[in-house]
């Protein structure tokens, strides 16, 4: 009887540690506010919004209807650097958002620009990047992760008149610099998801993108899931 009673006991601790260990694992992917991924990913939300805002609010230049009822995905990269003296190195931190099938813009991807230029060959220089991925390959390849502009997913310099055709460009691309957008010619820049980031915002090593979130970080989201274009296809 003794023996029985020891063997239950023992069943018993190994079952609460395996539940302890259970904890502290998901307690390990609980969200953490002061991690610096996720300080560095409201700040691209925050300043994406900002970014993002200011093109669509613009009375003198807007984004064709050509170009947004096209639209799969909208991405935004604020402050995207290149330090040059003739080949160019750039740099960004951005956002992401791609429509449902339903149609609705799912939770933001958290994104890294790297690469060649963006035109921007004198000196440190920096600027506002706004890209519409017109394209389903793009669409895809965005999120599977990373894709590269140019060769298999082409790009093409955004236009504001209103009889622009992105025709069958993948990715059409706007720049901001001293508060002027303008069309910008991009290639060899690569585009990849920023797992670090996504992990921080939302608290999970492999975050889904149309899972519910705190109501105060969906309420950051909806500041700029509300102003993406409605009608896209």
């Amino acid at each position: 009887m003794n023996g029985k009673r020891l063997f239950a006991t023992s069943a018993l601790t190994l079952c609460a540690s395996l539940v302890a260990l259970g904890g502290a694992s998901a307690e390990d992917k609980a969200l953490d506010r002061s991690s610096s991924s996720f300080k560095e990913a409201e700040r691209s939300l925050q300043r994406s919004t900002e970014v993002y805002k200011a093109i669509s609010e613009s009375k003198e230049k807007k984004v064709p209807e050509s170009v947004l009822n096209r639209a799969k995905c909208v991405a935004v990269f604020p402050d995207t650097r290149t330090i040059s003296l003739g080949v160019g190195g750039t740099h960004s931190d951005g956002v992401g958002f791609c429509k449902t099938a339903q149609g609705t813009w799912e939770n933001p991807m958290f994104l890294n620009l790297t690469g060649g230029s963006i035109g921007l060959q004198a000196g440190y220089k920096s600027a506002d990047m706004v890209l519409f991925i017109t394209g389903e390959k793009a669409q895809e390849a965005l999120h599977r992760g990373e894709f590269k502009l140019g060769g298999d997913i082409s790009a093409v310099a955004g236009s504001f008149d209103r009889t622009f055709e992105p025709k069958q460009a993948e990715v059409v691309v706007y720049r901001r610099t001293e508060g002027l957008f303008a069309g910008a010619s991009v290639e060899g820049i690569n585009i990849s998801r920023d797992e670090d980031d996504e992990s921080a915002f939302y608290g999970a090593k492999k975050p889904s993108l149309t899972a519910s979130i705190p109501p105060d970080l969906e309420q950051r989201v909806n500041e700029l899931r509300e102003v993406l274009p409605s009608a896209v296809g």
